[in-house]
């Protein structure tokens, strides 16, 4: 994958103008203004505390699991969403002199939070970093979410950049870039959603792979980052745990020393042996996510061990179905708590862009065994997100997946790139594309700040 123009700087590009609108959305975006984020923010806070493990709390609309987080906390979502928590339809944003107010420490109490506390806890310990700090600096739980927001989105921005710094002299920054620029990739990563790590740890994960390929320097720096990234965009939600086998797949293509074929190894076994303990350890806190009383994971298992041929056809005719939905869902059609709309104009640029990246980022460098590898990975893993909310957000022996949303794909889409075959443009076609990359992605980044800034001012 490597570019015949390496004056082609995304990665500087991304640090300029990109970065800085992310941290701006970290404001722009009211309080739980995101896919999930109440919850997100429970888990976040929990684990705060040092607590891990889930709990069984009360009834909300149904039985759940959940966790010990502060009362405070708890009002404050209270406030702004109600029950359940994703709701949020209040959307006024603190002043500085709210964010400052001091709270004393309170009591605890035992929350639902049933879609997110089953999650390892690495999907949430950046932002308990933030929030830890702000109670420990006497803020109120406002200001927790805030610090949890900014810790979130520097950590987020700093993989992003780091993973096209990676990839300055390949073609497949083009792709990399134009997943960081995403709208939805935009206005996730400055939250407290599990998904804003999950993404730019993929996008990092996707660069240490290339760069094993590719048989460049691999010392101990990136040995480190490839266990954080391999645990936290694999084994952080289960669907994409295939990919913490990727890295081994690279090494043994790219002719790499038997050291470093045994650290992919040992480090894919890692992630994956936690990953089925954690799994274990928490099955019986599985609830399902929905208020239809219908959708009962267990019931669902018991069905999908019973009729495997309906189940499978169930799940292919869903992706099938379903694709043009998520395909404008993963691009970004709807933003901020997924009922606020973008503009077509935004959407059809940012699809331009991304599709710009992905038809110019393969490789003859990668051979037809890692091809199909990838795809193998890329496919499975594509599966288990529907299979997972086939389980736990659809009626037992239901003919379709509900609730399925886009975004769920985003992590796979850099590993494309061990997919797509290679292709050989015109030169003034590969520096046209990518220039349209750097100037789509920025562009759309630029537009989607200022939609959501008048769009979601209250």
């Amino acid at each position: 994958m490597q570019s015949r123009f390496p004056w082609r700087k995304l990665d500087t590009i991304y640090l300029w103008m990109v970065a800085p609108l992310i941290l701006a959305m970290v404001y722009i975006l009211p309080p739980f203004q995101a896919p999930d984020e109440a919850a997100h923010f429970y888990r976040a806070v929990q684990i705060s505390h040092g607590q891990f493990r889930p709990a069984i709390a009360p009834p909300t609309y149904r039985q759940g699991a959940g966790g010990s987080v502060d009362t405070a906390a708890y009002q404050l979502v209270d406030r702004y969403c109600g029950m359940p928590n994703w709701n949020c339809a209040r959307q006024d944003r603190p002043t500085l002199a709210a964010l400052a107010a001091g709270s004393p420490p309170g009591p605890l109490q035992t929350v639902s939070f049933s879609n997110t506390v089953v999650y390892l806890p690495i999907a949430h310990v950046v932002p308990a970093v933030g929030i830890a700090i702000a109670r420990a600096a006497g803020l109120n739980p406002l200001a927790w979410l805030y610090a949890g927001r900014v810790v979130a989105a520097l950590f987020a921005i700093a993989m992003s950049w780091l993973a096209l710094r990676l990839l300055r002299d390949h073609s497949a920054s083009a792709l990399v870039f134009a997943v960081a620029a995403l709208p939805m990739v935009s206005s996730i990563s400055p939250t407290l959603c599990a998904d804003s790590g999950v993404v730019s740890c993929s996008l990092l994960l996707f660069a240490l792979c290339a760069t094993l390929l590719e048989g460049s320097p691999f010392g101990w720096p990136l040995c480190l980052a490839l266990v954080i990234t391999v645990f936290y965009a694999s084994a952080a939600k289960l669907a994409y745990l295939p990919l913490s086998l990727l890295p081994l797949g690279c090494a043994i293509s790219g002719r790499r020393s038997r050291t470093a074929v045994i650290t992919t190894a040992l480090v894919a076994l890692c992630a994956i042996g936690m990953t089925l303990l954690w799994s274990s350890a928490i099955r019986e806190y599985v609830f399902p996510i929905s208020q239809d009383l219908k959708v009962d994971p267990e019931g669902q298992l018991v069905y999908i061990r019973g009729h495997p041929i309906a189940f499978a056809l169930t799940i292919g005719k869903s992706m099938i179905v379903q694709a043009p939905f998520a395909a404008i869902t993963l691009v970004g059609r709807k933003l901020s708590d997924l009922r606020v709309l973008l503009p077509w104009a935004v959407v059809a640029l940012s699809a331009v862009t991304l599709a710009a990246g992905a038809i110019t980022s393969g490789s003859r460098r990668v051979r037809l065994p890692l091809h199909l590898f990838a795809f193998v990975i890329v496919a499975g893993c594509a599966a288990a997100t529907f299979l997972f909310l086939y389980v736990q957000n659809s009626a037992v022996g239901s003919t379709r997946v509900e609730a399925y949303q886009g975004r769920y794909l985003i992590p796979l889409l850099p590993f494309l790139a061990f997919v797509v075959p290679p292709v050989r443009p015109l030169e003034s076609i590969r520096i046209a594309a990518r220039s349209w990359v750097g100037f789509g992605g920025t562009l759309a980044t630029i537009s989607v700040a200022l939609f959501l800034t008048v769009r979601t001012w209250g």
